[in-house]
């Protein structure tokens, strides 16, 4: 016991408390709701860019983020934050009936990633 001296105990301690700190969020998922909420922000603003291309243009919305991007409906193009690149939403926008429909590329793996009935309807 001579030979533990109080930098010891402290880097002992700074390293539990460390390792605590990297593990807890990959143990309990707490980044897996936030990117729930994440991905829904981005298909609530999704929808929001259709609903506008299709009141100003009067016609049917077929296409993806970029070209709502492209046309000023979007502030920026969105994927889901679950994989990174390249998780596409997909889109499309009835005119005639007013039906918007935006989901996630990893809604069958992820269920919360999916729109609320109350923005759909």
């Amino acid at each position: 016991m001579k030979n533990i001296t109080i930098y010891k105990i402290i880097s002992i301690v700074a390293f539990i408390i460390l390792a605590f700190i990297l593990i807890i969020p990959q143990k309990f998922n707490v980044n897996r709701k936030q990117k729930a909420d994440e991905c829904i922000r981005n298909m609530k603003a999704i929808y929001e860019g259709i609903e506008q291309y299709m009141m100003e243009r009067e016609e049917d919305f077929t296409g993806n983020a970029q070209d709502l991007f492209r046309m000023n409906y979007l502030k920026k193009t969105y994927e889901c934050p679950e994989n990174g690149v390249g998780d596409k939403y997909f889109m499309e926008g009835d005119f005639e009936t007013g039906k918007i429909i935006v989901k996630c590329p990893h809604e069958t793996k992820f269920a919360d990633h999916a729109l609320p009935e109350s923005i759909v309807e």
